[in-house]
């Protein structure tokens, strides 16, 4: 035979294989078609599926196997066939099974074998879509006959009627329940029949009597117990209709779950005996009913009435022998049969067995009988589906888990830690899925796993808190037994749970103290966290850290340390570890440190200052030792030598030591050349450098008595002009408002100072900045704290200018138009700006008292008449800008008051807005207010005009609020002024009987009694002859 001939006899033979098994699967389909054509239960689905089967037989007949396995190759065709093949067999199988068994087995698991013919029939479906018929060369109709059979099969659903459900669902109830009511066994029997579409006569009864034994007896061969158990139910059920007899000599079966029998419940009580007693004449009941039932007074048994001869009770071992049998054999069979169901496909079996499983399986035959059967896959597989009983299920996880640590690793090998840790995380069973984990943390290998799973370390950490106290102790113990693993401890503390981190912390060596020290230093910490963090040993180990040869080591230090002086407590721990401001200071005073490091520790030192309350300078060593004569002269000399960057953390320490310490700022103010470097650093092009510096020029002048100190001169001209140029020109609000402040404390008595600033645009620049209260200026919208800060201390600085001992400058406050704009401070600033605005106030008005009071003071009304009837008369001349007669003439001065640079509170109308200042209780406030007020009193040949207009503009009232709710030295002045007033003015009608009380509470305090005497002495309250005088 040539090699061709060959060639054709071996296709041949393929060719008759696809042929043979095409037919095979044609004939497949007759018989599948020929089973279903009876199917009793869910009639309609198979139906249905037989006629797709019949289809699948047409197609297969109109088409030729040669042609689709030219088109897909004899190989996968006859992979496909084969599968088909077995999958219609398959099918054929399962049907013939359930029809030629009992059909009452059939209906109780009608929807088991629903959900495997529902299955196969999407399978089969796949498997002809695998052929892809349709796009072969064939007919349209055989096509669309192909996409039917597909899309019908697809779509297929198997269920029996509702009917059927119901009573499967009975079935199911009365077998588990062991019902023996014939009634109600009669009326099951019947619904079972109609649905068979039987009679329920005695030979429906006993030819699945005879069906159920047979089945029974090949499962029990087989040694399918928990079959064999629901068999004998169901054989039960039968006999309990009592349409036939069973044969004595037939075992009675146990059932799932057996209730015990009569002579196991107490007569009394109706439960289970736990300790049963017999009673004289034989009967037994549980120990404490029968006691009860004497202790009422009855002496006859409660079963048979039989009066007693003694009311001895005696224990009943067998009786109780027989119980604890009883249970055995009850807890036996229920564990078998759920074993069933667990198996099962049903969703409602699988949730009656676990319920049944979670109260055997703590016993360690069970939990041993659970995981040879294999459950522990599927229990951590129903964690999946939310259909069933979770909680149910996680109780059986955790009794295995507790059991054995095998059992634990099989648990953690079948996928649970994953689960259960999404279990927590959904919140619905947190309780029993963390007691799993607790259990599986046990074990060190899955203690990894869980540390690793995504999310379980921040949830753990989140249900410390949980309400539930069992839960966050559970939760703790889980998070302690992962502890041991530095990374895990550092993922704790990351979620804001710090005890292991320090612990791991505490404990480690200087490598894991760095690693652990650099991840702290990208911790997110919580007011919360600072309790933990506190810990005194953790604080020491971190702080050493400083002094390790390991540069990184330091730096990552210092990291750490800043962001714990964010919290103040943590600043007192810090400070009272000995070597924490020693070790910073070897950072800095070291020549060999590198600058990096004495810039960052400079850092830490100003910012731990800063966080310090003054009194706690008194408390710590190492806080008189930054203030020491050394330190200081240290830090200046760093800020001369360093480039900006360590000049401007050397500048920011020496700031805070001064702002907290006197010594500090004595020291400071006492080096001269450090001074001159100090004012040269405002000329500095950084501006970092410049404002640091500034601060800490107006840190130590503040308080200091003769002001700033200045370089000698020349330096000190140069100083002031550029302190009056950074007021006037500087873009930076911040910077402006600490050269106004510095300016305010300039020598109060120094004339070249006062010419400087004469000369400069100093006030003009103070002039704007008041004007523009709104936090506008110059076009630039600035932050309102800062705006704040700026005009007071512009008003500050202006107090230089507005001192009557400076007559030079005074002037020039009255040539720019500033009184209106400090009139509105008064209603609109903050308490400061109010005070030092009222400051201002009063001292230009002490100056125009002085000089108009030798002036003629008002003008008669018979002089100022005529002038009133020309204005009339001449109602369009412009009278030197006034908007009316009354302006011409001030109230109190008259014209004496009139030229331009002269100031004045009537005219400014000050007095009201004064008045109403007086109200504010801030320090000060009311004292400045009440100062300025006192100045129109200065002038006697005045007094009565001015008392006039305070009084008018409801003075009294606000000075009796002063006597009421102001500060001790507020009511000084206002009980000054108010004796004032009463000297020249009748005012008893505006004095309500509300003002004795209020003055007659003020005699308590010592320092006012005099004062308030004399006042309560003019108004009449008390006689001359008082002994308060």
């Amino acid at each position: 035979m040539s090699s061709m001939d060959f060639n054709i006899g071996i296709e041949d033979v393929g060719v008759a294989v696809l042929q043979e098994l095409w037919n095979r699967v044609a004939l497949q389909t007759v018989d599948l078609v020929s089973e279903t054509r009876d199917a009793v239960l869910g009639k309609n689905s198979f139906q249905e599926f037989s006629r797709s089967i019949n289809d699948l037989h047409t197609l297969l007949q109109a088409l030729d196997v040669q042609k689709i396995g030219a088109a897909k190759g004899s190989e996968f065709t006859k992979a496909r066939l084969e599968a088909l093949d077995g999958q219609l067999r398959k099918a054929r199988e399962i049907i013939k099974d359930y029809k030629s068994g009992s059909r009452l087995r059939l209906l109780l698991h009608s929807n088991s074998m629903h959900s495997q013919m529902q299955d196969l029939a999407r399978e089969i479906a796949t498997t002809i879509s695998s052929f892809q018929l349709v796009n072969l060369d064939m007919a349209l109709n055989l096509k669309t006959m192909t996409n039917q059979i597909v899309n019908s099969l697809e779509s297929m659903e198997f269920q029996s009627a509702a009917a059927t459900e119901t009573i499967a669902s009975e079935i199911e109830n009365s077998i588990s329940q062991n019902s023996r009511n014939r009634e109600h066994s009669l009326n099951l029997l019947e619904k079972i029949a109609e649905a068979l579409g039987a009679s329920s006569e005695a030979t429906l009864v006993q030819n699945e009597l005879a069906l159920l034994k047979k089945e029974k007896e090949e499962m029990e061969a087989a040694k399918k117990q928990a079959e064999a158990l629901q068999l004998s139910q169901l054989i039960q059920l039968l006999y309990s209709t009592e349409i036939v007899t069973r044969p004595q000599n037939e075992e009675t079966a146990t059932y799932y779950p057996q209730y015990p029998i009569e002579a196991l419940i107490c007569p009394l009580c109706n439960e289970l005996l736990t300790d049963p007693v017999a009673i004289s004449c034989g009967h037994s009941f549980e120990r404490k009913a029968i006691l009860e039932h004497f202790e009422g007074g009855e002496k006859n048994c409660p079963t048979c009435g039989e009066e007693l001869s003694s009311l001895d009770l005696t224990p009943n071992i067998s009786l109780r022998s027989s119980i604890q049998e009883w249970k055995q054999r009850d807890m036996e069979s229920t564990f078998q049969a759920a074993i069933l169901e667990i198996n099962s496909r049903d969703h409602s079996r699988q949730n009656r067995a676990l319920e049944h499983l979670q109260n055997l399986i703590h016993i360690p035959k069970y939990a041993e009988k659970a995981a040879e059967e294999g459950l522990i896959p599927k229990l951590v597989e129903f964690l999946k589906d939310k259909r069933l009983n979770i909680k149910a299920t996680l109780k059986c996880l955790y009794c295995l888990a507790e059991y054995s640590d095998d059992y634990k690793d099989a648990i953690s090998e079948a996928g649970a830690v994953r689960q259960v840790v999404k279990q927590i995380y959904k919140g619905e069973t947190e309780s029993d899925a963390i007691a799993v984990l607790l259990e599986l943390s046990k074990i060190e290998t899955i203690g990894e796993k869980i540390g690793k799973t995504k999310d379980c370390i921040p949830v753990l950490v989140s249900l410390l808190r949980n309400e539930n106290p069992n839960v966050s102790q559970k939760a703790h113990n889980v998070l302690q037994n992962l502890s041991l693993n530095t990374h895990f401890a550092v993922k704790m503390a990351e979620a804001g749970y710090f005890p292991p981190f320090i612990a791991c912390f505490n404990q480690g060596v200087q490598e894991t103290r760095a690693l652990m020290a650099a991840a702290f230093t990208n911790m997110e910490l919580r007011e919360s966290s600072i309790k933990d963090l506190k810990d005194r040993q953790f604080i020491h180990n971190m702080i050493q850290m400083l002094s390790s040869n390991n540069q990184a080591c330091k730096s990552t230090c210092l990291k750490c340390i800043k962001k714990l002086i964010a919290y103040p407590k943590m600043v007192k721990r810090l400070l009272s570890d000995p070597v924490s401001i020693p070790n910073l200071l070897g950072l800095i005073s070291l020549i060999k440190s590198e600058s990096h490091f004495k810039q960052e520790a400079a850092e830490v030192l100003a910012l731990m200052v800063e966080a310090c309350q003054y009194p706690q300078f008194l408390l710590y060593q190492g806080l008189q030792e930054l203030q020491s004569e050394h330190s200081i002269s240290l830090f200046l000399q760093l800020v001369a030598s360093s480039e900006p960057q360590i000049k401007i953390q050397f500048l920011h320490l020496l700031v805070e030591l001064s702002y907290k310490c006197e010594k500090a700022r004595n020291l400071i103010q006492s080096n001269n050349e450090a001074v001159t470097h100090l004012f040269s650093y405002l000329e500095s092009d950084k501006q970092a450098v410049r404002r640091w510096a500034m601060k800490l020029i107006h840190s130590i002048s503040e308080g200091y008595p003769d002001g700033v100190p200045l370089p000698p001169s020349p330096g000190k001209e140069a100083a002031v002009n550029t302190l009056a140029t950074i007021l006037t020109s500087s873009l930076d609000t911040e910077e402006r408002s600490i050269a106004a402040a510095i300016i305010s404390q300039l020598p109060k008595e120094d004339n070249v100072v006062d010419e400087v600033l004469r000369k400069s645009e100093t006030l003009k620049a103070i002039h704007e900045v008041i004007c523009c209260t709104d936090g506008e200026f110059l076009g630039m919208r600035t932050p309102a704290s800062q705006s704040n800060s700026l005009l007071e201390n512009a008003l500050a600085a202006l107090l230089r200018f507005t001192e009557p001992t400076k007559p030079e400058l005074q002037r020039q406050v009255g040539k720019f138009e500033l009184y209106p704009s400090l009139i509105r401070v008064l209603s609109t600033g903050s308490s400061t700006a109010k005070q030092r605005t009222a400051i201002a106030l009063a001292q230009l008005s002490q100056s125009t008292s002085i000089s108009v009071s030798n002036a003629t003071t008002v003008s008669k009304q018979t002089n100022s008449m005529p002038m009133l009837q020309i204005m009339k008369l001449l109602p369009n001349m412009s009278w030197c800008c006034s908007a009316s007669p009354e302006n011409l003439f001030c109230s109190v001065h008259g014209s004496a008051c009139s030229p331009r640079e002269t100031f004045c509170l009537v005219k400014a109308d000050a007095v009201k807005p004064l008045v109403q200042t007086l109200s504010n209780n801030e320090s000060g406030v009311a004292e400045a207010a009440l100062m300025a007020l006192e100045t129109l009193l200065m002038d006697h040949n005045t007094l009565s005009h001015a008392i006039a207009v305070i009084v008018d503009s409801q003075g009294v009232i606000a000075i009796l609020q002063v006597l009421e709710k102001g500060s001790l030295s507020a009511k000084t002045k206002a009980l000054d002024l108010l004796q004032k007033i009463l000297n020249h003015t009748q005012i008893s009608d505006l004095l309500s009987p509300r003002s004795e009380t209020i003055l007659i509470q003020l005699l308590d305090e010592d320092a006012l009694r005099k004062k308030v005497a004399l006042v309560l002495g003019q108004m009449g309250v008390f006689p001359e002859q008082s002994s308060y005088f």
